[in-house]
């Protein structure tokens, strides 16, 4: 069996005739019909109903000819990635992202990349706080979209955006006190929602957790969420995340003594310092660092 054998089968049901396979492939009409035959020989089945005017598939032939489309599409397929890999590209790009960043933001720019590079399998991991740091300081992925938390100078990046993050907590969590200002000695007393840390090695620095206090720890800043508008604690969140319930008033901005109301977080496109980058990854970088101009928003590192 070959592959030309199945591409004059498809040829011919696609037509409805020899002649008309043949000339679409410019080939002979008897040329066409021993290919079939040899395959017809070699299944042991008809795939061809010969007492016909028309050429027509058999049953058999239909089955065959359905499994042919896909042989041949995996080919194609197969032949075009060979293409690919030969002129240099990757055959995967591996991105960690920090859950809270803005997602939106990123695919915009994968969805034209992957348009452009079908070949190139784009692996988008969530991660929370130091999560996609390790992965790309443990080679688990080419680029991280993540908070900069502190400097690394192992690392190049550019600034993709300035994320405020605010203290929040459901108008029902504390009824009495809405609209007061909070001391960190009555904020003890009550469930401040932590999302715990994805790395592997988890950092003895907190953000913005209160050690002393009560603590729930979720797995990530949905559920967080989800938590929060149930009035069962409180805790920060980056502002994108919880602007429309603030505005409806399902959650409210808590004003905190010494605790900083809300802090401004970098968010950046980070890679390995001095690594050999492939065509795809830095079309990918280029083209965030050209979003985040484009937006409006600027920082170089």
């Amino acid at each position: 069996m070959t592959l030309d054998q199945l591409r004059i089968l498809v040829q011919i049901a696609d037509c409805g005739s020899m002649l008309s396979a043949a000339e679409a492939l410019n080939r002979t009409q008897p040329t066409l019909s021993v290919a079939v035959r040899k395959l017809e020989d070699e299944l042991g089945i008809e795939l061809l109903a010969r007492d016909q005017y028309r050429a027509k598939l058999t049953p058999s032939g239909e089955k065959v000819c359905q499994q042919a489309r896909e042989v041949l599409r995996q080919s194609s397929f197969l032949t075009d990635m060979a293409a690919h890999l030969a002129r240099g590209y990757e055959p995967k790009l591996r991105i960690a992202i920090e859950e809270s960043c803005p997602v939106p933001l990123v695919l915009q720019v994968l969805k034209s990349l992957e348009m452009k590079y079908p070949q190139t399998e784009f692996e988008l991991v969530g991660e929370r706080l130091w999560g996609a740091l390790e992965r790309l300081d443990q080679f688990e992925a080419e680029i991280a979209i993540t908070p900069w938390f502190e400097e690394n100078v192992q690392l190049e990046s550019f600034l993709l955006a300035n994320i405020r993050m605010v203290p929040v907590a459901a108008p029902g969590f504390m009824p009495q006190h809405v609209g007061r200002t909070f001391s960190l000695t009555e904020l003890k007393d009550r469930v401040q929602v932590v999302v715990r840390d994805s790395s592997r090695s988890p950092r003895t620095k907190s953000l913005g957790v209160l050690e002393e206090g009560r603590h729930w720890l979720v797995n990530d800043h949905s559920t967080k969420k989800e938590v929060l508008l149930a009035g069962m604690g409180w805790g920060r969140l980056h502002l994108h995340m919880v602007q429309a319930e603030l505005e409806s008033g399902r959650l409210v901005e808590l004003k905190i003594e010494d605790f900083g109301d809300s802090s401004q977080i970098e968010v950046r496109v980070a890679r390995r310092r001095g690594e050999f980058v492939g065509p795809v990854a830095a079309e990918f970088w280029a083209a965030c660092r050209g979003l985040a101009t484009d937006a409006g928003w600027r920082g170089d590192r």
